[in-house]
């Protein structure tokens, strides 16, 4: 794959999910557009290739500067320590990297695969070293190694496929990723080569087709050679699929586009009843429309796909790409296992000591090391790559089971209190979960700009900047950096007493830039602390902050970054003495809804009195009344303050106290405090009727923003993909009929949205209206599609979801039409009884004719019933009995749009 440019060093995290296979006795096989087992059930499969096993390639052994490619590494490992030891090394590199232990490891993640990248030369030797040419030599290494990993497999009920990673005389220009010298004939320039290949196929076919645990044979890996309309690679693959079955008709032919993967031209129709088409996928953007080529394909030749090879980027990219993957039913294998000092892979292999200086030498930046110390350099190299002696990234483990399915933080590790809370020990999780970074992956096939997501590219691989810190006290050798506005960490923390602790930030910086606060399970617990200029990056000094109060238990600490620009080791926690020496005090307040506002306290408090109880609150400078005061259902270092006045969007609050009679429940009184800011979170409501710009949510997730270039600029909702949604909040003036015009643009036919409104009885989104978008002719080519919809007066919360990938939307307008009152009077229309145990009548009074449509409709939107009739003092009944119990909706319809809607309660 095209890893060689990286420069990444990795960080990891263990999930506990175990998903193996039951026993079967057929074949992994195609069925259709799915890969299935031998007993017709569906498989997903959930791989890791073991790069680096077989094949060498340079970015994974830290030589790519030097050596990039195998035979180059072994070319300069023979002249360094000879060829004896060479030989030594890499026997006893293929007896450790890969073992029962790791294969068990990967089964208890849950893994149900592996990929096996192969290195032809392990099987039989090239075709300039064959004693008789045009004859091939079989060699046991290969075949011995494959064998035991195959029992390995199935002891775990692990599916092996067999991956060509390195073809005779290798099949792309990038060199390292299939032991390509360009100085010999290539497998596209070289016949002998090609006939190699094929035979190797038919012979590893004959020695595996009666094996259940060999998933398939993936036949050539990446290649990326200029092959005109893929023909060569069409009939090299049709020549290795005929030799294969052959000898083996059970198991499925994996076929890899050329570039890397990814290009199929001629490579369809599928050729085999028993194939599926492999593509890769490295650091694009994970929407549908980027796998949408690969999902057609599949569809119009009936055929199963397969991702076979990812990594190299973020544990928010992982958890990206997998979900979108298993959301389209697409199995996957991750890259790789092991490399040498890395972050991004489930283990590390830890440098051994003078390795570095024999990569100095080979670059020409040092001296030649010994005969005796390189040899032993490359033994310990060896020795380090045992499962037992590599570093455990268990943040990457958890990005691909547990970040994938939930939002759930777990600890990285649990930290206690008193004692110190190092910085990079922040939460296993998702970011704005476990943390909140501004930069979190790699896009750079999207974006064409490549982005560090771990800048340090240390400990973690997270979006978290990482990287070795030259602390020498109360560090774990790394510290957080190159942190920016509004990021924060996440820690699990016992604290052993509950008092007042003294903080110890153990900060770095050259630049007086740096401010921080704490919060404890969501609560501020201290002011934002200036950390200050230090003199430099790495010029370590202890900033202290006193009174902060902590309970004992188990909580989670979180470090609130309010201004950037420092480096952060550690914080140490010491307890400095009861609650009651610090006073009670105001930290920080926030609205908590349109009537009611949480100050938030340094401590527990004791039941308040009544309202005032000497609070007061202000509104621009203008006190409005307080008319309740009580603690947080939750929390009780927080006040809460309701008053009678809506505070809206925009207002500038502020709240006081002066008083004697609120106290903490360590018996301390609050202390008073004056026009104190408070954080107004109120989201901005939209009124309707008028025109909602796409791009004026509140919260999205999986869209993306563009520049629109329709009538009047902005920006544009793209890049949909089913289950992606967007959120409005709106004020209805007045409730009735609105007719909403959509302005959207497509190349394509599929998209499709669902307008939704919120109830916020239920918490359940009603549907308001199906909208399917047409092709415009382009994706900047707007029209605008005119749609009646009901909307009830008030505060709400609208929904766009979408159920059909692939449109674009700049902006919806309501416009009002006609007040739901009106119609009803009109057509006299009436239901009863309501709420309803079984049925309920609807009834028109109006003899006009005009034909009318009905419709029972579930909280999703689902239509249960329709009836149509024409009105002529027209009554019908709605049999509701063979129903669950609970709120539906009932939409009524005539010529000019929507006339009545209603909700009907079920009873039990």
């Amino acid at each position: 794959m095209k890893k060689c440019l990286m420069l990444i060093t990795y960080g990891l995290l263990l999930a506990a999910c175990c998903c193996s296979l039951q026993a079967q006795t057929g074949y992994l096989h195609a069925s259709g557009t799915e890969i299935v087992d031998g007993n017709g059930d569906t498989i997903l499969l959930r791989g890791m290739g073991l790069g680096g096993w077989m094949l060498q390639e340079g970015y994974m052994m830290g030589t790519a500067s030097v050596a990039n490619t195998q035979h180059a590494l072994r070319a300069r490992l023979s002249a360094l320590i000879g060829a004896t030891n060479t030989e030594a090394f890499y026997e006893a590199w293929r007896a450790n990297h890969v073992s029962k232990r790791d294969i068990d490891s990967l089964a208890a993640w849950g893994f149900n695969s592996i990929r096996l990248p192969m290195h032809y030369n392990l099987f039989t030797l090239p075709i300039q070293q064959e004693p008789v040419a045009g004859q091939n030599t079989w060699l046991d290494t290969g075949f011995r190694l494959t064998d035991s990993l195959l029992s390995w497999c199935a002891q775990n009920h692990m599916y092996l496929i067999l991956d060509l990673h390195a073809a005779p005389g290798g099949q792309g220009m990038d060199a390292a990723i299939s032991d390509y010298d360009n100085t010999l004939p290539s497998l596209w320039e070289s016949q002998a080569n090609r006939d190699k290949t094929v035979a190797l196929w038919a012979r590893i076919a004959n020695r595996y087709k009666n094996e259940p645990w060999i998933g398939g044979y993936d036949l050539i890996n990446e290649v990326n050679w200029n092959l005109p309309g893929n023909t060569a690679l069409r009939n090299l693959y049709g020549q290795i699929t005929q030799a294969i079955r052959q000898v083996d008709q059970n198991h499925l032919i994996f076929i890899e586009g050329n570039w890397f993967a990814n290009d199929f031209t001629g490579l369809t129709p599928p050729w085999d009843n028993n194939m599926a088409y492999s593509f890769h996928r490295y650091w694009a953007y994970n929407t549908q429309s980027t796998i949408q080529g690969y999902l057609d394909m599949r569809q119009t030749y009936q055929v199963p796909l397969w991702m076979g090879e990812a990594g190299e980027n973020s544990n928010v990219w992982f958890r990206d790409c997998i979900t979108l993957l298993e959301k389209n039913n697409i199995g996957w294998a991750w890259w790789p296992m092991k490399k040498i000092d890395n972050i991004s892979g489930p283990y590390s292999i830890n440098k051994a000591a003078g390795y570095q200086a024999i990569i100095d030498y080979w670059g020409g930046q040092g001296p030649q090391p010994s005969f005796t110390a390189a040899t032993q350099t490359m033994m310990q190299i060896a020795e380090n790559a045992k499962i037992q002696n590599c570093l455990l990234r268990r943040d990457v483990v958890d990005s691909w089971f547990n970040q994938v399915r939930t939002d759930t933080v777990r600890p990285f590790i649990t930290q206690s209190i008193p004692g110190v809370v190092y910085a990079v020990d922040y939460d296993l999780g998702n970011n704005g979960a476990a943390y909140k970074d501004a930069v979190v992956a790699n896009y750079q096939v999207s974006s064409g700009t490549f982005t560090a997501w771990n800048t340090g590219y240390s400990y973690r691989n997270d979006g978290v900047d990482i990287e070795a810190t030259q602390d020498a006290m109360n560090a774990r050798g790394y510290n957080v950096g190159w942190i920016e506005n509004d990021e924060w960490l996440q820690y699990d923390v016992l604290v052993a007493t509950t008092g007042a602790y003294q903080v110890q930030y153990r900060a770095a910086s050259n630049q007086a830039s740096g401010i921080v606060s704490l919060k404890l399970d969501g609560a501020d617990i201290s002011q934002p602390l200036s950390l200050g200029n230090t003199g430099g990056w790495q010029n370590w000094q202890n900033i202290n902050q006193s009174g902060i109060i902590l309970t004992e238990g188990r909580h989670k600490l979180r470090v609130q970054v309010r201004q950037g620009g420092f480096n952060l080791s550690s914080l140490g926690f010491v307890l400095s003495g009861t609650t009651a020496s610090v006073p009670a005090s105001f930290l920080s307040g926030v609205t908590a809804d349109a009537y009611q506002v949480d100050l938030n306290l340094n401590k527990p408090m004791a039941a308040p009195p009544a309202a005032p109880g000497g609070f007061r609150l202000y509104v621009g400078g203008t006190e409005i009344p307080v008319t309740q005061v009580q603690l947080h259902p939750t929390d009780t270092r927080l006040v809460r303050l309701t008053t009678s006045y809506e505070l809206e969007a925009g207002d500038v609050i502020t709240a006081s106290y002066a008083g004697s009679a609120v106290l903490a429940a360590d018996g301390t009184a609050l202390q008073a405090f004056t026009q104190q800011p408070v954080s107004n979170t109120l989201r901005t409501n939209l009124i309707i009727p008028g025109k909602i710009q796409a791009e004026a949510y509140y919260f999205q997730d999986g869209i993306q923003l563009e520049n629109a270039s329709d009538v009047g600029g902005g920006q544009n909702i793209g890049y949909c993909d089913p289950g992606d949604y967007w959120l409005y909040q709106v004020r209805v003036q007045q409730q009735g009929i609105y007719q909403v015009t959509y302005r959207v643009a497509s190349q394509a036919t599929t998209g499709k949205m669902v307008l939704q409104i919120l109830d916020e009885a239920t918490q359940a989104y009603v549907s308001l209206d199906t909208l399917v978008i047409p092709n415009t002719g382009g994706w900047q080519f707007w029209t605008s599609i005119s749609r009646p919809v009901s909307l009830p007066a008030g505060e709400h919360t609208l929904r766009c979801l979408v159920i059909g990938s692939q449109f674009n939307l700049n902006w919806l307008d309501f416009t009002f039409v006609t007040a739901l009152e009106d119609q009803w009077a009109a057509h006299g229309i009436s239901l009863a009884p309501n709420p309803t145990a079984g049925s309920v009548w609807l009834r028109f009074e109006t003899v006009d004719g005009r034909p009318v449509q009905a419709a029972l409709m579930n909280l999703a939107g689902q239509t249960l019933m329709r009836r149509a009739w024409q009105v002529r003092e027209a009554e019908t009944a709605w049999d509701l009995s063979g129903l669950p119990a609970g709120v539906y909706m009932l939409q009524v319809r005539g010529e000019g749009g929507i006339l009545f809607v209603q909700k009907i309660v079920l009873q039990p």
